[in-house]
């Protein structure tokens, strides 16, 4: 479950920050969030994956909101590190 977890909050923050698939969706966005929460979600890696990290945390294991928000910066932390274990590999 917690391998399902990491995996789906890599997947899910790489979806929405770099993925063409989200690009209709990341344009429509734009035109109605204020900036700094468009940013939060579709352009900032460590900011997705905190939010990608607790909508997972809330649909696999708890409504409890400590487990809630460690699991949001699990996905933080996650989320960076394979952004950043990604471009070195691209290099």
């Amino acid at each position: 479950m917690i391998l399902l977890f990491l995996l789906a909050v890599v997947g899910m923050t790489h979806i929405l920050v770099d993925s063409e698939i989200i690009e209709p969706v990341d344009g429509w966005a734009k035109t109605w969030m204020p900036a700094r929460v468009h940013h939060a979600l579709f352009e900032c890696y460590q900011c997705s994956g905190f939010w990608c990290g607790v909508f997972l945390a809330l649909m696999m294991f708890s409504f409890h909101p400590c487990i809630v928000f460690a699991c949001g910066c699990a996905g933080s932390f996650l989320a960076d590190f394979s952004e950043t274990a990604f471009k070195y590999l691209e290099r």
